[in-house]
């Protein structure tokens, strides 16, 4: 256990699992934590590109974690698809 809960939560938590479970079961990357440690290899970053659906959500998904930890991160181009779980407590329908 490290000492920033940050690093400590599954992948699982905060990544869509047709996302988090190859990361999980073909690289052995479980938390946020190692996805970061992963992610400044080159041979990792490449590794995990290939699990989102493509690599600028890969990009978006290591400067969001990094921006939860306070590291600078430069803001995407463009818009990205959603890499996060759903909040599965927010209504359906906001009445709008």
């Amino acid at each position: 256990m490290s000492g920033n809960r940050i690093l400590d939560l599954p992948l699982t938590v905060v990544l869509r699992s047709e996302i988090a479970l190859p990361l999980q079961q073909v690289l052995h990357i479980y938390t946020v934590g190692n996805f970061l440690a992963a992610w400044r290899r080159p041979a990792g970053r490449q590794s995990i590109e290939h699990c989102f659906d493509s690599p600028q959500q890969a990009l978006h998904t290591a400067q969001t974690f990094a921006a939860w930890l306070g590291l600078p991160a430069a803001p995407a181009p463009r818009p990205v698809e959603a890499w996060w779980q759903a909040d599965k407590s927010a209504p359906a329908n906001l009445g709008v």
